[in-house]
């Protein structure tokens, strides 16, 4: 079940509807008109191809937490796949080069409510309908899913962020011992936070991280100078052109969570830990890998410290996250949204308010939002 359509959902979907032995697709989006019309041209571009995909739509609420017990307890998906967000996470590009510098002098964590207000609507219902499949969070789930953990409603995982720097270190590795990528394994410990140095961003200081690079199950991180490939430019398109990575690892994950052989990868946030890991996936679900080099409790800490590049000082007990001073300052300065904390169950009206502050600041430089 995969639920709405926005950039990145449309992309998942035409790459689902190509995968064959995934069985039904069902589709739930807000905009009826809209989802039938994405489900009907994802359908008919995979006929066109050769494939047959099982796909159905849906119309679903995520504010209707009635209609989506209701759907759960109908469908029983094996796998929920959650992309829905208030806002696009390429929200600050929409602004000129100048007003948009002065707002990601934020970190990514400043805009929480809007990917967690949703998100939190439809684990609440998954919970209250008694589902037993997995689950996946598309929305910065190595925040997200923290937070679900403490409120009881854990998630089986994320999708994205820490997987899509994989492989990249494979590619790099594998051509500079010549030998083919199939041979080159990489362990990864890394926060949502890390992507973005390792894709160019200025390296002043990099959130910790640990890497492990094998050759045909041989240490080689050192041989091939592991940091350097880590963080080596590798231009693409920005924006939301990356939903075509993000598409390819969520598929690969879903494929592995479909199969009765247990598949290495990695994932952001395995059952509500901060962060991400290499995970070994299968129907069965999902596991961390213990890595040769470094413990659980180490790679926990280590992402827990990496929290701060994202803007985030803390997530409390109850879920409640305290973000880092120098942060909220930044949005009190430029949007005169004034926060520092944020319960879980204010996620809906500080988004709103969050929103409206926003628009107000687009405004100003002839934006509509």
């Amino acid at each position: 079940m995969l639920i709405e359509l926005g950039g990145l959902g449309e992309v998942i979907l035409q790459f689902l509807v190509r995968e064959k032995g995934l069985g039904e697709i069902v589709v739930c989006s807000r905009n009826r008109e809209r989802g039938q019309a994405k489900c009907n041209l994802a359908k008919l571009a995979a006929i066109a191809q050769g494939y047959t995909p099982s796909l159905s739509f849906s119309p679903l609420d995520l504010n209707d937490k009635g209609a989506v017990i209701r759907i759960l307890q109908k469908e029983s998906p094996d796998i929920i796949l959650n992309t829905a967000s208030l806002r696009s996470w390429w929200l600050l590009d929409l602004l000129p080069p100048e007003p948009a510098s002065l707002l990601k002098q934020a970190g990514f964590g400043v805009w929480l409510p809007f990917h967690l207000t949703l998100t939190l609507k439809l684990m609440q219902a998954v919970y209250e309908s008694k589902y037993s499949g997995m689950s996946l969070i598309a929305p910065f789930p190595d925040v997200i899913n923290c937070i679900l953990e403490r409120l009881r409603l854990t998630a089986t995982c994320g999708v994205g962020n820490l997987d899509e720097v994989v492989p990249k270190v494979r590619l790099l590795a594998a051509a500079k011992l010549n030998v083919p990528i199939e041979e080159i394994r990489v362990f990864l410990v890394a926060h949502h936070a890390l992507e973005a140095f390792a894709f160019g961003k200025s390296l002043k200081e990099i959130p910790p991280y640990f890497l492990r690079i094998e050759h045909q199950r041989k240490d080689v991180t050192q041989k091939v100078d592991g940091e350097r490939l880590l963080f080596a430019p590798f231009d693409f398109p920005p924006g939301p052109s990356i939903h075509y990575l993000t598409a390819g690892s969520t598929l690969r994950l879903i494929r592995a969570l479909l199969s009765e052989k247990e598949v290495l990868l990695h994932a952001p946030s395995p059952h509500g830990l901060p962060g991400g890991y290499p995970i070994i996936a299968s129907h069965k679900g999902i596991k961390v890998l213990p890595i040769k080099g470094i413990s659980l409790e180490q790679a926990i800490a280590l992402n827990e410290r990496s929290h701060r590049f994202d803007g985030i000082e803390k997530i409390e007990p109850d879920g409640t996250v305290v973000f880092c001073q120098e942060d909220a300052e930044v949005l009190r300065k430029t949007l005169g949204y004034d926060f520092r904390k944020l319960s879980p169950w204010d996620s809906e009206r500080r988004a709103k308010e969050l929103d409206a502050r926003f628009r107000e600041y687009a405004g100003r430089f002839g934006v509509k939002i």
